[in-house]
């Protein structure tokens, strides 16, 4: 079973109006019927852990919740 990743950056404003970067990693592998599965993981660059909470909304771990204003192809 193959797994394949897309890495992208998404820009969040955060309240204070300062921003940040999040990674934002779509994985898509087969479940056990065959059919493919995707999933997207969020993450500081620092590899913490953001929970994306749909729409542009995304809650960084200390709790704040920022919304995407860019996003695009991360840098190869």
């Amino acid at each position: 079973m193959t797994c394949h990743t897309r890495l992208s950056d998404v820009i969040v404003k955060l309240p204070d109006r300062s921003t940040c970067r999040v990674e934002r990693r779509l994985v898509a592998m087969p479940n056990r019927g065959g059919a493919l599965h995707t999933q997207f993981i969020c993450t500081l660059p620092t590899g913490e852990l953001v929970t994306w909470l749909a729409g542009k909304k995304y809650r960084l771990p200390d709790g704040t919740v920022g919304i995407e204003v860019a996003h695009g192809s991360a840098p190869s």
